[in-house]
């Protein structure tokens, strides 16, 4: 059985993977734009145009993302969750090693820390 320290160190080099992450949101939106005559004025809407929300300082921002680059920002975001998840573990890790937390049980079924 690897010792808690190895575990650790595996986790930080998996987390130093995740380099690229993004924290956010994914939102669509669809609008209208006023302009007499338009097609939106009756109901169909101009979108969809995509947009990355997050929040900063306790307020929440919305960046633009153009369609070019919504593959590189979904893979940014799930860059994130992957950090979130290491994370979790990671923090198992050091719950374990102060003493605050009984070893994971391999026999559950769940992924080995």
């Amino acid at each position: 059985m690897k010792s808690l320290e190895a575990k650790k160190a595996g986790l930080l080099r998996k987390i130093q993977g995740c380099s690229g992450m993004v924290q956010g949101s994914l939102v669509v939106l669809y609008r209208k734009c006023g302009k007499k005559g338009c097609r939106c004025e009756r109901g169909e809407r101009h979108g969809p145009a995509y947009y990355l929300s997050y929040k900063e300082g306790g307020v929440t921002r919305m960046v633009y993302i153009p369609v070019s680059r919504l593959g590189e920002v979904k893979k940014a975001m799930e860059g994130f969750s992957r950090y979130w998840e290491l994370g979790v573990k990671l923090s198992r890790l050091n719950l374990e090693q102060l003493g605050l937390r009984k070893s994971a049980r391999p026999d559950h079924g769940r992924e080995g820390i």
